[in-house]
């Protein structure tokens, strides 16, 4: 028998612990140190009263763990370990959790998952979660080249851009990557902008330096087609030139994304499917 609780009953070590030996054995291990879990949590906005975890015989045996923003919720990560799968925890964690978010008047759902996870999104699916949108992930080389562009792009803070990029975007950022979530690491983040004379922000850049994430990329309409998003991945770069860079979740239907990673020799890897349900 389980029991499934709020993950205001646990400590954070627990959930960081439950976590490692859950992703242990996956197709992408997540074998994070308790300050890479913390910094993951605190970015995508961890809410623990609508979190749940399955106890057995004392253990957390499985983790459901998600964000709430406004009106809406958001499944960080869920993971069982190993010896306690195949006996229904996960649905009965996400059962509990979508019951108490539509107590609270949660409009909505999401999460991402790989789209070669059949096990996740069967369960995903049978909750009555649809896809949104297909997200493409990369992987760039190091590279210290130097490139005509790159130094129009000057460091500035995040707080500086935030009132400013969403006017530069043709499609959301994943939660994981939006604005809330950069505001939540804001001090922890590098940032390359290019502003014109008029003080017009015009292509942008925002990475976690340690991780190399690239968790935002824009250029303005009028300025594209003149390799800005090119260069603005070359400031960075520079910045951190031992450091591969990653671009999480880039929506797929982007067909100028899509060319500007293979020209600048982007490896493609595992892709996810963002996942919706209206509560």
């Amino acid at each position: 028998m389980f029991e499934i609780l709020s993950a205001t009953h646990v400590t954070f070590d627990q959930l960081h612990e439950t976590m490692l030996s859950s992703f242990s054995d996956y197709a992408i291990p997540m074998q994070l140190s308790l300050g890479a879990f913390e910094m993951m949590m605190r970015q995508r906005g961890l809410d623990l009263h609508s979190s749940r975890v399955a106890v057995v015989d004392g253990q957390v045996a499985a983790i459901w763990l998600t964000s709430v923003r406004g009106s809406k919720g958001y499944l960080i990560s869920s993971g069982t370990r190993p010896e306690f799968r195949s006996k229904g925890l996960a649905r009965a964690m996400a059962n509990d959790c979508l019951d108490y978010l539509r107590s609270t008047g949660i409009r909505s759902f999401q999460t991402e998952v790989l789209r070669d996870n059949e096990t996740a999104a069967g369960l995903y699916y049978s909750l009555g979660m649809t896809k949104a949108r297909a997200l493409d992930c990369y992987t760039l080389p190091i590279s210290q080249a130097s490139k005509p562009g790159s130094e129009l792009f000057e460091p500035v803070y995040w707080r500086d851009l935030a009132p400013r990029v969403a006017k530069l975007r043709d499609w959301a950022p994943s939660w994981q990557n939006n604005d809330a979530s950069m505001e939540a690491i804001a001090d922890q983040l590098l940032c390359v902008a290019m502003i014109d004379e008029g003080g017009e922000l015009k292509a942008y850049a925002a990475v976690s330096p340690n991780s190399g994430t690239v968790h935002q990329l824009a250029v303005s309409k009028d300025y594209r087609r003149r390799g800005m998003a090119r260069a603005a991945l070359i400031a960075i770069q520079r910045q951190l030139p031992e450091t591969p860079l990653r671009l999480i979740n880039v929506q797929q239907d982007d067909a100028a994304f899509r060319a500007l990673m293979t020209s600048v020799s982007a490896t493609e890897t595992s892709g996810q499917y963002e996942l919706w349900l209206d509560l």
